[in-house]
Parts: structure tokens; sequence; C-alpha cells
């Protein structure tokens, strides 16, 4: 399994990622991305090793998933190696089927990274390269990393990412500013592509990637990307050219050849729809009502965008609490455009 990153890229010649993201990125939403997009792998919410170790409930409540979305990486943080060694041992239990555990050494959130988790590792080498050494010991589990260009320019990436490499880390994401830069300045690529020159494991690429065009543009030499608020609203951002003319893949997705357009898919508003209530209802099935009821709302409005009517369904879709509620204005919005659902909201075709 330590090899598990080159396998898949010698088998999809690309790796594209549905990027971890708290408050986002949980069970629905990746089943909601790999129903569109099947050939993307999917990262959990981050979750603390510690909690991990320490909470039976929490491990049963995160890392039991639905088939649809294997191979499913858990990322997970802390600041103490023997604790990412445990709580590899949980990851990797058979009944949970985790294909792989990602750290975290990118999240620049001050507080967190005052307690020497996260990107502050840039700046505490030793315990970096500890954690992975003793995860890959503790885990036949692919070990990758996500982390950033330095914390504060005063880091050498090459350096870091190569002890990392030389600790069984598999791949790794690089997270195209500094720590301190947080999510603020245009994202630097140059560093990476230096970077891809001097290791041998995958190197993949974050943040700024809109789309395909976008992706060409940027990704050059290395293995491909990982995508995080482009997937807000669409996960139809995966789609290019290659699965556009796969027939094996249209097979198993609802994609239609049509809507691929100057590289970028546009779906049309009933396939918005169907995305709308597949996520409602996968939502329902993961999460209690009442949670579940508040996260649908900032999804919801989202799916939306771009088309023209959305201000009259926005009040009622950002404070609706039941899925009965929500399904009922899907089928209602289906109902009074129902001579417009073939057509296409990002192309400005309803009117």
């Amino acid at each position: 399994m330590k090899d598990f990153w080159k396998k898949q890229l010698k088998k999809n010649k690309k790796l594209v990622f549905l990027a971890p993201m708290d408050w986002y990125g949980d069970s629905a939403y990746r089943q909601a991305v790999k129903r569109i997009s099947p050939h993307v792998f999917c990262i959990s919410e981050f979750y603390s090793a510690d909690w991990l170790v320490h909470s039976k409930f929490l491990a049963d409540s995160v890392l039991p998933h639905e088939k649809i979305e294997d191979p499913l990486i858990i990322q997970i943080f802390w600041k103490n190696p023997e604790t990412f060694a445990k709580a590899a041992k949980i990851i990797e239990n058979e009944k949970y089927n985790i294909a792989g555990i990602d750290v975290n050494m990118w999240c620049p959130a001050k507080k967190v990274v005052r307690s020497w988790h996260w990107s502050s590792l840039l700046i505490n080498e030793e315990t970096a390269f500890e954690i992975i050494r003793q995860l890959s010991e503790a885990t036949k589990l692919p070990i990758s990393v996500k982390t950033r260009l330095s914390f504060d320019w005063n880091q050498n990436l090459i350096n870091f990412v190569k002890w990392l490499e030389e600790a069984w880390a598999s791949l790794v994401t690089i997270h195209w500013r500094t720590a301190k830069q947080a999510y603020t300045w245009k994202a630097d690529f140059t560093n990476i592509y230096e970077l891809k020159e001097k290791i041998w494991i995958p190197v993949i690429c974050n943040w700024d990637i809109l789309n395909y065009t976008d992706w060409m543009q940027k990704v050059k030499n290395l293995d491909w990307i990982m995508m995080w608020r482009a997937s807000f609203w669409n996960p139809w951002c995966f789609i290019w050219e290659e699965q556009i003319n796969d027939e094996e893949f249209l097979k198993i997705s609802p994609i239609k050849k049509q809507n691929f357009i100057n590289w970028v898919y546009h779906p049309s508003l009933l396939e918005i729809l169907d995305a709308m209530k597949f996520h409602a209802e996968k939502l329902v099935e993961t999460k209690w009502e009442k949670k579940w009821s508040l996260e649908i709302r900032k999804h919801l409005v989202q799916y939306l965008k771009n088309f023209p009517w959305v201000k009259d369904y926005r009040k009622r879709l950002v404070t609706t609490d039941s899925l009965e509620n929500s399904l009922a204005i899907i089928n209602e919005i289906k109902k009074n455009f129902e001579n417009f659902l073939e057509k296409r909201p990002s192309l400005w075709e309803i009117e």
C-alpha cells in the first residue's frame, strides 16, 4: 500500500482531488461530487488525531462512509508523533475501509498554530519528519502530506519535502502560499515546479484553480490538482475532455457531452436541480434532521448560481427546515421552468 499513489498515477495518468473542507467536506458533499465525477479522490474534513484516539464515538461517526466515496482519504492533525501513530491504528481498521491518511501541515489558523499544530510544523521540522516516520511504521496505509510553500519564506521547501519523502510520505500537496500569507496574495507556482524536478513522489497543486482551462495553464509538470472553492455548487468542475470522450465513464456519470463547451462543463437547469435533490437526500441520510436542516441551507442557494430567478427563491432556500420543504422548492422550480430544464444557466440561456 505504500506505493498506492504511484499505482494510481500510473493507472489514471492524472490525480484529481476534492480538498479537505471543514464544515463542508462531509459524506453527503463527497457523495454529491462523486456522483458526477467518480474519478475524483476525496479527502475528508480534518480531524484531531487526539480526538480519534480518545473518542470511539468520533471514530465511528466520521470514518464509516458509503462505497461511492471510495477510495477515501482521512486527513488528521496534531503535534505529537505518538498520537498520530495511535490514530493510524484506528483509521486502518478493516471495518472502516479507509484508503490512506493525509497529514495537515498547511492550515494557517493562528490559534492552533500557536499550539504547534498544522502549518507550524513547517518551522518545527524534526517533529514533522517524526510524525511521518511513526505513521509509516504504524500503518500499511499510504501517508500523504498537505503543506505550504513555507511558513514565512525562511524555510526551504525542497529540503522539507525531501525529508518527508525519506520518512516515507508517498504524496505531497502544496498550497501555493506561505502560512503567513494565509489566503491572501496571488498564488506563486514557481517553487513547486522546481520541487517536482527534485523528488520522486507525486506532487499536487492546490488553490486558485477554477476549471480545465485554468489547470492547463498552471499544472505544467505536476501530477495534477486539488480543488476546494471551485467545487461549491459545482461538482461538474472536475470534468475535462478525457471524461467526455470515455464511454465507460459516461455510463456511470450523468454528464452529457453537449454541455462540455470550451473546456468547461455547463450543467443544464435539470442537472442542477437533480444534484440539489441528491445532496439534500444524502444529508438527511447521514445526519440528524436538525443538523441537516441547518447545513443544507448553505449549499442549495450556491447550486443556483447564475440562475436569473434565484432571488425569488433565496429566502426560502436559506430558511428551509425539512427535507420535505427543500424538495418542494426544488420541484416548484422544476415545474415553473419546465420549458427551460435543458437550458444552461451559466451560459445565460434562461431569461
